[in-house]
């Protein structure tokens, strides 16, 4: 027969190896969750799926000066360094704030975002994307949040310590059920609550974009009709001054202007004689017939 002071030692030390158990998982759980409440992440685990066209949600986690979950200064500013790996095509709106694309050899290279009249501690930003890589790599994503005292540059990583680390972001497989990334950036004009690279293009000469520049240059696209090489008619029309047949058209006008002078002045001189030749005639008759 089993000793009860026994039983009741082995009931306890199950019960303290059980309590145990629960202290470490909960101390675990608390432990995995902090980097995520003490710096920017990209929600949903950080993974992103490599070949296909994602939402990501770039969240700031905390404002300048603390490190509670959505509390601190209200941020002002935030910008995104975009890596080579990373493609941005939407960058959506967000209420409060207006952003800003820095656009490198056709490529998005920064997104920034500047409070405007509703600025929060913690913003998070929509935007599609497209990574290129390796299932099962870490890459990091750079970004800067200032506040009105204080500002973060999270930009550490395990190769170039800092002293605020930037986002980890972990590439997983393509999704099937995910949309194939666009071949080029996605162009909505009627999508106003959203910027996309096409709307980032620069105009150097304040004229429109680039598109809208070749579009113009571009003699199909004109109304006028286009001149038909073949037709000997409009060859006429298009010949330049410095050409042969303008030049002989030139030289037959001069001579019909001098013919017309020389006809004028010919009349002129014929009535001339014409007078001349009565002056004389008419006072001979009258001295013939007195």
């Amino acid at each position: 027969m089993t000793d009860p002071r026994t039983l009741t030692a082995t009931v306890w030390t199950r019960r303290r190896r059980g309590l145990a158990t629960l202290v470490l998982g909960a101390l675990l759980a608390v432990v995995t969750a902090l980097p995520a409440a003490a710096h920017p992440f990209l929600r949903g685990g950080g993974e992103v799926p490599v070949d296909s066209l994602a939402t990501v949600t770039l969240d700031l986690a905390h404002g300048c000066g603390t490190e509670a979950a959505g509390a601190g200064q209200d941020t002002l500013e935030v910008a995104l360094e975009v890596p080579d790996w990373l493609r941005i095509v939407t960058v959506a709106d967000h209420p409060g704030y207006v952003h800003d694309l820095e656009v490198d050899e056709g490529r998005i290279a920064v997104v920034t975002w500047t409070a405007a009249d509703a600025p929060e501690p913690a913003p998070a930003f929509d935007l599609d994307v497209v990574a290129s890589g390796t299932p099962g790599e870490t890459r990091h994503l750079a970004v800067f949040q200032g506040c009105a005292d204080s500002s973060y540059r999270w930009i550490g990583t395990p190769d170039e310590p800092a002293d605020d680390p930037a986002i980890n972001v972990r590439l997983v497989a393509a999704d099937p059920d995910r949309p194939a990334p666009p071949p080029e950036p996605i162009t909505d004009p009627d999508d106003e609550g959203s910027t996309t690279a096409d709307d980032a293009d620069t105009d150097l000469d304040g004229e429109g974009s680039l598109d809208d520049l070749a579009a113009t240059d571009d003699p199909a696209t004109d109304d006028d009709e286009v001149a038909d090489p073949t037709d000997p008619a409009e060859d006429e029309a298009n010949d330049l001054p410095g050409d042969a047949e303008p030049e002989a058209a030139t030289e037959g006008g001069a001579d019909a202007n001098l013919g017309r002078v020389l006809a004028w002045v010919g009349g002129v001189l014929a009535v001339l004689a014409a007078a001349g030749l009565l002056f004389l005639v008419l006072p001979a008759r009258r001295r013939a017939d007195g």
